[in-house]
């Protein structure tokens, strides 16, 4: 679904020119952060933790860059309203995804601590 996302952005932005001949440099961030949290989510089949780290990452990244734009372009205090808009449907998937990938990578972690020799409740002295 995110790729299909992203493929239907490059066509309504005028296809992967849009990343290099932008006159915004934070809408043209703004298309490089989504394709960096898109790769960083299709990490997450292998290393999730990093997955979870890099997408969370980009996406706080796009947000100010996105906070930036609004700011400038629209003025205050209408500019704040630029970066809710990547907590609408289609792009929410993109943090929430990371998000999931944070909670399973830190519930692994837990659970492989659980099963170490010694861990058992019945070792442990009262």
């Amino acid at each position: 679904m995110a790729i299909l996302l992203f493929v239907l952005l490059f066509l309504q932005d005028g296809l992967p020119l849009f990343l290099f001949a932008d006159d915004d440099p934070e809408l043209a961030f703004h298309m490089w952060a989504l394709l960096g949290m898109l790769i960083s989510l299709g990490l997450g089949w292998k290393w999730e933790g990093l997955s979870a780290v890099l997408t969370l990452l980009f996406f706080i990244a796009d947000e100010t860059a996105l906070l930036t734009y609004g700011i400038r372009a629209i003025g205050l205090p209408d500019g704040f309203a630029m970066p809710l808009s990547a907590f609408s449907f289609p792009f929410i998937l993109f943090p929430l995804g990371g998000l999931f990938y944070l909670i399973s990578w830190a519930w692994e972690k837990s659970s492989k601590a659980k099963l170490q020799p010694g861990n058992s409740p019945a070792n442990k002295e009262f």
